[in-house]
């Protein structure tokens, strides 16, 4: 994301899905005007963060087409932990074991930890994917998603 904005002027947002906990807490504000009704709760603090708190069911369709037509101008958007949505992918992983099973038709490389110089030098991968460590061959990764 560094690279986008800095080599291309990029605005990126990015939509992560969160398996493992909740995100607003029962205790806070925000929470509690969702439980009385208010569709968004939006709040912000002295450090320019932002969140916006959406109490209603929505597809992640939905969502991306909220964020284009949205006022912010985003060129754009990575998608963290939806595995079933059909978008181009980077599988980022840690260890060359992680790579098999997460492998799906449209994982177009591989990229994260598993891009070491120790990871490289002691592991072969039997998968037509490049590996790239996207720090140091971001104009590959660009070619590979056609980013201009």
């Amino acid at each position: 994301m560094k690279l986008l904005k800095k080599n291309l002027n990029y605005e990126v947002a990015i939509v992560k899905n969160i398996h493992e906990h909740q995100i607003d807490k029962e205790d806070k504000d925000s929470f509690k005007y969702g439980e009385a009704g208010a569709q968004f709760s939006i709040t912000k603090n002295v450090k320019n963060e932002t969140t916006i708190f959406l109490k209603k069911e929505i597809s992640i369709k939905e969502l991306l087409e909220w964020i284009k037509s949205g006022p912010y101008k985003i060129d754009l958007v990575f998608i963290e932990g939806f595995r079933n949505l059909k978008y181009p992918t980077i599988l980022c992983l840690k260890n060359f074991e992680e790579i098999k099973p997460q492998i799906t038709e449209n994982v177009r490389m591989i990229s994260g930890l598993i891009c070491s110089q120790n990871a490289r030098k002691n592991e072969k991968i039997d998968i037509d994917l490049p590996l790239i460590d996207i720090q140091k061959e971001f104009q590959k990764f660009l070619e590979i998603f056609n980013i201009k």
